[in-house]
């Protein structure tokens, strides 16, 4: 087993049979003792250091880390002993080549995979802002429409994997779904979903007993409304702050699933609308058939509903849309003067991108006749051809730019503010429009480097905190050897 050294950070290894014991470290000579397990603070594993625990799930233990090479936080998450068969490992293996698959903005994606001492571990990044059951311990009852929301995120993302890769999560529920500090929902934990294609009659039984639809009890094919009806409890549990079923037993909370009807929702929590008890009442629907039949059908229900429960309508995001849309709910509603800007700008970029489809609608890429068409659809407008056929190349490069984070974003904007320049006063509508849509663009490249500078400054002012640390602790040692003299 290997372990960091806590005086001179030097990374010692020592053999597991000296667990408790006490050695010399090798990098500074101070005594150390052998953490007496593998997964305490300090221990490494990998290319990982083991900071603490966060959780034990189905099938492994998760631990916030650090990974050493790029200096940033992950969680590790580690195969239970029991599970460290063959075919356990190959379901592990499986899992982590499904979540670094699956780039979406509402998923945890694996970005580490590796094994030492016969221990399986996989790293994702860490997603310091807890889980949704974590709200509902604090809460007990969410907002409906901040509930609305986070299905809404978490619908999105199983609307992507089922449609791209045929993937059901079957483990969908307030564990497993993680929020970030700015309000995004992330879905993690595949360890259970299984591809259609691959579904078997045999098939193990799989899911967590309180959010297993009723098809998976009895051991039935399932697809994407089985997931829909495991949303349709975590959203039942988000507002009422209790599971629809609950017994002792497995036996007595699978035949509650398949046979029973739940508490009304509105009994439990009357600020639920009718609208959203009509909802919650057919995602838990018996039969498949009668649930929503497409995660598409459930987003357009939950965006129709959001209409009326959001504070304000510009705060619902569009169904399947892009993360730079999704904006912290709480930062929404709890700023009045941040929310007034959010409104204006997100109603200027689409109301820009609206008038803009339209116009290119009519503008095929250097094609005579298209510019003829517009020039019809627009009154004769004078157009100049070269120009805007120059105009729209630079925008589609500086659109490739934007989308290339391998490019300094300052030299983005610096590019962006020269194709601006470089074109001077636009001398139509179409013109002003294309303009409009590069500065819309320089917008986002915008945010996106002042969170890049954020959290490198906050990189920084780590490093200055470890820096000072071996400061102090070379100072103290320097201050001991001194007395001893």
């Amino acid at each position: 087993m290997r372990f960091r050294c806590p005086f001179c950070f030097y990374t010692v290894a020592a053999d597991d049979s000296l667990r408790g014991y006490p050695i010399q470290c090798p990098g500074c000579s101070r005594e150390l003792t052998v953490p007496p397990s593998r997964f305490q603070d300090g221990c490494v594993i990998g290319d990982f250091l083991i900071r603490t625990k966060i959780g034990t799930g189905a099938v492994g233990t998760v631990y916030l880390a650090t990974q050493l090479s790029l200096d940033r936080q992950v969680a590790l998450k580690v195969l239970l002993p029991e599970f460290s068969t063959r075919s356990g490992i190959r379901d592990f293996l499986k899992e982590a080549r499904a979540a670094a698959a699956l780039n979406h903005v509402n998923l945890i994606q694996s970005v580490a995979i590796g094994e030492e001492d016969g221990i399986c571990y996989m790293a994702m990044p860490y997603i310091s802002g807890g889980s949704v059951m974590d709200r509902i311990r604090r809460e007990k009852q969410l907002p409906v429409d901040e509930s609305l929301h986070i299905i809404q995120q978490a619908a999105e993302a199983l609307h992507y994997v089922w449609t791209e890769c045929g993937l059901v999560h079957r483990d969908i529920k307030p564990d497993n779904i993680m929020l970030t500090q700015e309000g995004i929902v992330k879905i993690t934990d595949f360890g259970m979903s299984v591809y259609a294609e691959e579904w078997e009659n045999d098939s193990q039984i799989s899911g967590s007993p309180s959010y297993m639809s009723p098809e998976l009890f009895q051991g039935n094919k399932p697809d994407s409304r089985s997931d829909i009806y495991s949303l349709g409890v975590t959203l039942y549990q988000m507002l009422s702050g209790r599971l629809p079923f609950e017994s002792q037993t497995i036996r007595t909370v699978a035949y509650q699933h398949q046979e029973e009807d739940p508490e009304p929702l509105d009994k439990l929590n009357p600020e639920v609308p009718p609208s959203v008890v009509k909802l919650v009442r057919r995602m838990l629907a018996k039969k498949p058939e009668n649930r929503f039949q497409t995660m598409e059908e459930l987003l357009s229900a939950i965006w129709t509903i959001r209409q009326e429960t959001a504070p304000n309508r510009d705060l619902v995001p569009e169904v399947h849309t892009i993360s730079v849309r999704r904006l912290d709910y709480e930062m929404q509603r709890d700023s009045v003067q941040t929310r007034a800007k959010v409104r204006e700008l997100e109603g200027e970029v689409r109301k820009r991108s609206r008038k803009l489809r339209l116009v290119m609608l009519f503008i095929p890429a250097a094609a005579f006749l298209g510019i003829i068409i517009t020039l019809f659809w627009y009154g004769n407008l004078p157009v100049e051809v070269s120009a805007e056929a120059r105009l729209r190349t630079k925008i589609e490069y500086f659109t490739r730019l934007v989308n290339d984070d391998s490019i300094p974003l300052q030299s983005i904007l610096d590019e962006g503010e020269k194709i601006i320049a470089d074109f001077g006063t636009p001398g139509n509508r179409v013109q002003k429009l294309m303009l409009e849509n590069l500065r819309g663009l320089m917008v986002k490249a915008e945010l996106r480097r002042l969170r890049i500078e954020n959290l490198n400054l906050k990189n920084r002012l780590r490093a200055a905190r470890r820096e000072n640390a071996v400061i102090r602790q070379q100072l103290g040692r320097t201050g001991f050897e001194g007395s001893e003299k």
